[in-house]
């Protein structure tokens, strides 16, 4: 009787061994680094093993959790990159990892010359401590109503047309939606949250671009250190009629704004504060000079906080007459955190057949469809700043990615049906072993 229960408790610990063998890959065998490089062949674990993908460099790290990708060499974003599902941790981008400084050895992250190189943020993303080179006149950064942070050490550089005045010549922070990007929605409440702290040729979107819509959230902007800013925008880009919530700013350190204004269309805000701490200004308008006659509406006020140091700032005056509320700041700058997004998996709800009725037959009058335009679908031209080269330039930058179909499970997660093999698989060796047991009693 012992020789028939051992092939027996064998075989049904073959089949749970099996059913573990077939299970995706878990967020556990995942990792929190990778390594990206040109010509990378490897599953990026290592500098020898660097993936050249972005996509795959995604795929290898476990994002409920903050993870690095490290530029080890020459990398170059050949096309738009949207991700496609978010996540919960973070994703760090720097060539300064480990103790090893990469761009000594030439790391460099290049945007190929296409007409929208976008990289399409799905959760909170950081640049820090890298080198940016655009082969074109731009790089846009579309955050999505994800935190973006260009951190210390990112230097940016370019052709001669990267000036920084307009988005289509510029390093660009977006914190809100591109139009014709994954389609973004027309209404929404979400914060918004871009920290600069570094780099040149730099434009700062707070909220979405090209896209008629109410986004009644807070932007939160932030800009210190040695950042270098062309324009610091204060809304949306484009159309007129766009309504927004609130926008709050910070400028502190050594941070150099070149040109700050408000609007480049008409525009309503709930509210505008700008913490001014430190750093300098020399540019400050509502409206663009290079578009005027646009309106500006702010329902709950506008209010400058000020320093000692900024009252002292030659600049000073001319920028307090442009707000309604004075006031002295703490000097501090808070630090943002804005809601996670929910990736919670959904659940198709049961369907259930409605008993089938026979619909009366109506001889209606036949009608056509009328056409309508989309207001989204509106094409405009990105103002150079004044100071800036002058040069209009219309916004022609396509997107040219599909984002890729959500998993049906969630990254990592063990599918339901799995846990119920498993112990009908348990139960099946108790079972067993009990009959044999009781055959041996007898």
């Amino acid at each position: 009787m012992k020789n028939r229960l051992i092939p027996a408790l064998f075989l049904v610990f073959a089949m749970v061994v099996s059913l573990f063998a077939a299970l995706p890959v878990s967020a556990a065998e995942k990792g929190t680094v990778v390594y990206v490089k040109d010509g990378g062949k490897g599953d990026g674990s290592s500098p020898d093993q660097a993936v050249e993908d972005l996509f795959d460099a995604y795929d290898a790290l476990d994002l409920s959790k903050d993870c690095t990708v490290v530029v080890c060499g020459v990398f170059t974003q050949e096309f738009t990159f949207s991700y496609g599902e978010e996540y919960v941790g973070s994703v760090t981008f720097t060539s300064l990892y480990g103790g090893v400084d990469y761009r000594q050895s030439g790391a460099v992250y290049q945007a190929n010359p296409e007409p929208a190189c976008r990289f399409v943020c799905w959760g909170e993303t950081t640049f820090e401590q890298i080198n940016f080179k655009a082969l074109q006149n731009n790089i846009m950064i579309v955050g999505q109503h994800h935190p973006i942070t260009i951190g210390e050490g990112v230097d940016i550089s370019g052709p001669a047309g990267l000036t920084g005045g307009s988005i289509a010549k510029a390093f660009t922070v977006m914190g809100g939606y591109q139009n014709d990007q994954d389609d973004p929605p027309l209404t929404s409440d979400k914060d918004t949250s871009i920290t600069v702290l570094s780099g040149s040729k730099i434009y700062i979107l707070p909220f979405s671009r090209n896209i008629l819509g109410t986004y009644s959230g807070t932007a939160y902007v932030r800009v210190g250190g040695n950042a270098d800013v062309t324009v610091l925008h204060g809304s949306s880009a484009y159309p007129n009629g766009i309504e927004l919530g609130n926008v709050k700013m910070w400028i502190y350190g050594n941070a150099h704004i070149k040109n700050f204004y408000g609007c480049t269309q008409d525009t309503t805000w709930d509210s505008f504060e700008f913490n001014w701490i430190s750093g300098t200004i020399d540019l400050f308008e509502w409206v663009c000079s290079y578009t005027p006659n646009k309106s500006t509406l702010f329902k709950n006020g506008t209010t400058l906080y000020t320093t000692n140091l900024t009252k002292a700032d030659p600049m000073y005056e001319t920028i307090k007459s442009f707000f309604e509320d004075l006031k002295d700041s703490d000097g501090q700058v808070p630090d943002i955190k804005i809601a996670k997004p929910d990736v919670t998996p959904k659940t198709d709800p049961v369907e259930t057949e409605a008993p089938e009725t026979q619909a009366p037959e109506t001889n209606a009058p036949e009608t056509k469809a009328t056409e309508t335009t989309e207001a989204t679908g509106t094409k405009s031209t990105d103002t150079e700043a004044p100071g800036t080269k002058a040069t209009e330039t219309k916004a022609v930058d396509p997107a040219v990615t599909t984002a890729p179909a959500a998993q049906t499970e969630p990254t990592g997660g063990v599918p339901v049906y799995v846990w119920i093999l498993i112990a009908v698989a348990i139960v099946a060796a108790g079972v067993v072993a009990f009959i044999l047991i009781k055959k041996k009693q007898a």
